[in-house]
C-alpha cells in the first residue's frame, strides 16, 4: 500500500513537468514563429506587392508607350522649328546687310528711304533684338508692296510702330516705321519663334 504523502508529492512533481512542458512546447512555437514564419509572411507580402505593381505595370503598358511615342513626335518638331529658326537669325547683328536688303526692296517698289538709324541693341529671352528706325517717302501702293515683300524675307523682323502721313501736294505719303531686327540666337531660345512674329 502506498504512501498518500508520496502519492501528493508524485502528483505534484508530475504537473509541474506537464508544465514545464507546455511552457517549453510554446517557447519553441514562438522561436519556431519568429524565425521561420514571420520572415516568410514578409516575403509573401513583398511578391504580392510586385505582382500587383508588375500588372499595373503592364496595364499600363500601352499608355505609357503611346505618351513616349508622342512626346518623342512633339521633341523632333521643336528641334525641326529651331533648326529652322536658326538660319533665319544671325549670330551677329548685321545691320549693314539688312539696310543693304531693305534698300533693294524700297528701290524696286519705288520707296525713298530718307533715313535709316540702328538703335541700341536689347537683350532677350534667348536672343537678341535691335530697333531701327526708318523714315521713307513713296506712293501708298509703293509702301503697302514695300511692307510686304519685307515680311518674306528669310531674316526674322517685324514692324513694331508704323505712321504715315498725307501731303497734300504730292501723291507720295511720308512714313515712319520702327524695324526689330533678331539675332545671336541661344541654345535656349527656341521659344523666339513663338514670341516674336513678322511684320
Amino acid at each position: 500500500m502506498s504512501s498518500p504523502v508520496f502519492d501528493e508529492a508524485m502528483l505534484r512533481f508530475g504537473r509541474l513537468l506537464h508544465y514545464a512542458g507546455l511552457a517549453i512546447a510554446l517557447i519553441v512555437c514562438a522561436i519556431a514563429y519568429s524565425w521561420f514564419y514571420e520572415p516568410l509572411e514578409g516575403d509573401i507580402l513583398d511578391t504580392e506587392m510586385k505582382i500587383d505593381q508588375l500588372v499595373v505595370s503592364r496595364e499600363n503598358a500601352e499608355t505609357i508607350h503611346h505618351e513616349h511615342e508622342r512626346l518623342s513626335s512633339h521633341l523632333q518638331d521643336i528641334k525641326a522649328r529651331y533648326s529652322a529658326l536658326e538660319e533665319r537669325v544671325p549670330l551677329n547683328a548685321e545691320a549693314g546687310s539688312f539696310l543693304k536688303h531693305v534698300s533693294e526692296i524700297a528701290h524696286e517698289e519705288e520707296l525713298a528711304i530718307t533715313n535709316f538709324q540702328p538703335a541700341q541693341s536689347v537683350q532677350g529671352n534667348g536672343y537678341t533684338a535691335m530697333e531701327v528706325m526708318l523714315d521713307g517717302k513713296g506712293s501708298f501702293e509703293s509702301i503697302c508692296s514695300f511692307f510686304e515683300r519685307l515680311s518674306k524675307i528669310q531674316r526674322l523682323s517685324k514692324v513694331k510702330d508704323f505712321s504715315v502721313s498725307g501731303d497734300a501736294q504730292s501723291d507720295d505719303y511720308p512714313m515712319k516705321a520702327t524695324i526689330v531686327i533678331y539675332y545671336g540666337l541661344q541654345g535656349d531660345g527656341a521659344t523666339v519663334g513663338r514670341e516674336v512674329s513678322r511684320g
